[in-house]
């Protein structure tokens, strides 16, 4: 058993604090029937060590309340610690996880300002619906690929500097709207796009194919990616697809 000094001393966690999880309930130190004196168990120093964890991760006091209530007594055993420990570095792993995603969403969002250089209000109300409801954009990757193909997509490697690099060729794309599918211009737009994607799917054909079909909006629905409206993407398959005929035509003999 413990004091409030000791513990205070042996975990840096001020006696002040001490009082004031007990206040809270997250603390539950026996007390001296005579002097009123607390005392704190291997169970309390369990509890403060899932406090601490909890806090790192910016909890709520009422929050991680709420958690240790449905943790289990801990004593004096490997088994209990080792338990408790266990279910930490899971707890951590989700948060990881949720924290991945909002990384995401935030890398998107500077990606989609940095491809129209403009505020998008549709790029952010879709931020604020991924974030509330994250599971369906992940349940749909899941039903269209396949674990394999997860690993290599451009949406899982945020530090690729080729993602940011797409954003300079969607601009490009913007501005060549109005511009004839079969200029030099929108041909050499369409040689930058195929190099591009190219290097981006490491010249996997049959996955950049794939992932074209997933991106590509379907009826009456705003883009999967942003930028990639259907009028952005139809311009882009014109372009490529005349790029392609004329590489691929014989050279005249004169």
């Amino acid at each position: 058993m413990y004091t409030v000094g000791q513990l205070s001393k042996l975990t840096g966690v001020s006696v002040r604090t001490l009082h004031y999880y007990e206040k809270l309930g997250l603390l539950k130190p026996d007390r001296n029937t005579g002097n009123q004196y607390r005392s704190y168990s291997e169970n309390d120093i369990l509890r403060l060590q899932k406090i601490a964890v909890l806090k790192q991760m910016h909890f709520k006091l009422s929050d991680i309340g709420v958690i240790l209530e449905k943790g289990e007594v801990a004593h004096n055993d490997v088994a209990v610690w080792s338990r408790a420990l266990e279910q930490q570095m899971a707890f951590v792993r989700q948060q990881q996880e949720k924290l991945h995603a909002v990384e995401h969403l935030l890398y998107s969002t500077l990606y989609a300002m940095r491809a129209t250089a403009q505020v998008n209000i549709e790029e952010m109300l879709r931020f604020i619906r991924e974030l509330e409801q994250p599971s369906e954009g992940v349940q749909l990757r899941q039903q269209f690929f396949s674990p394999e193909e997860l690993e290599v997509l451009p949406l899982n490697d945020l530090s690729n500097p080729l993602i940011m690099e797409w954003s300079g060729i969607l601009r490009r794309v913007s501005g060549l709207l109005v511009e004839p599918p079969d200029s030099v211009a929108a041909q050499e737009l369409a040689a930058c796009i195929i190099e591009y994607a190219d290097k981006m799917f490491n010249g996997d054909e049959q996955l950049i194919q794939k992932y074209w079909e997933y991106i590509t909006p379907q009826d009456n629905q705003s883009a999967r990616v942003y930028g990639m409206t259907t009028e952005v993407m139809q311009y882009i398959d014109t372009i490529i697809r005349i790029y392609l005929v004329e590489d691929n035509a014989p050279e005249q003999i004169t």
